[in-house]
């Protein structure tokens, strides 16, 4: 994990602008609620997208970069979630919640690498990074922070998340890239207020 953090951090400043990035829990739930009344299955077509998140084509094709005219939404939701303007425990409850599939309220060590990928793919996504991802460093990793043989809840995925020196650094280069753009929104609202 410890060389995507790094490719991550060298690439930060290519960062796609979206209107799904920084939104708030409760829009990011919103969303996702949305989805799950009108999409039947974890891919979603531009038409979809439109209507869930009114955004336009160009936000679309930041998450369809094999352009066959879908996206995965568990990456969507993954990137959207991690980038959200949301607390680091609430972003670890709803990527929970997201990929506890059979809703047992807790995830196994399969659902615990899958979340990391997608977490990972979407931040690749979101920054135009087009290396491929490792998926045993991400196997390697999950097994070292993440216990391997057991489920675990969401109070120990935050635990163990917490704990982990990689997922911290990753979050504060994603934490350090939102107070940038909150930063750059404030000065353009200033500038736009001086011009007035």
């Amino acid at each position: 994990m410890g060389s995507h953090i790094t490719t991550v951090k060298m690439n930060s400043f290519r960062k796609n602008t979206s209107p799904l990035l920084n939104v708030t829990l409760s829009k990011l739930r919103d969303y996702h609620a949305s989805f799950k009344s009108i999409c039947d299955n974890f891919s979603m077509d531009l038409s979809e997208f439109e209507h869930i998140f009114g955004a336009s084509e160009s936000a679309f094709v930041i998450w369809d970069t094999d352009n066959n005219g879908l996206i995965d939404s568990l990456e969507l939701f993954s990137g959207i979630c991690i980038f959200s303007d949301t607390k680091f425990d609430d972003k670890i409850r709803f990527l929970f919640d997201l990929f506890d599939f059979n809703e047992l309220e807790s995830l196994s060590p399969t659902d615990i690498e899958f979340m990391i990928y997608c977490c990972m793919s979407a931040t690749f996504k979101i920054y135009s990074i087009s290396s491929e991802i490792n998926n045993e460093e991400l196997t390697v990793f999950a097994t070292k922070y993440f216990e391997k043989e057991n489920r675990l809840t969401v109070v120990e995925l935050i635990k163990a998340s917490k704990n982990s020196p990689e997922v911290n650094d990753f979050f504060q280069i994603i934490k350090k890239d939102l107070i940038e753009k909150v930063d750059d929104v404030k000065i353009q609202q200033q500038q736009q207020q001086q011009q007035f």
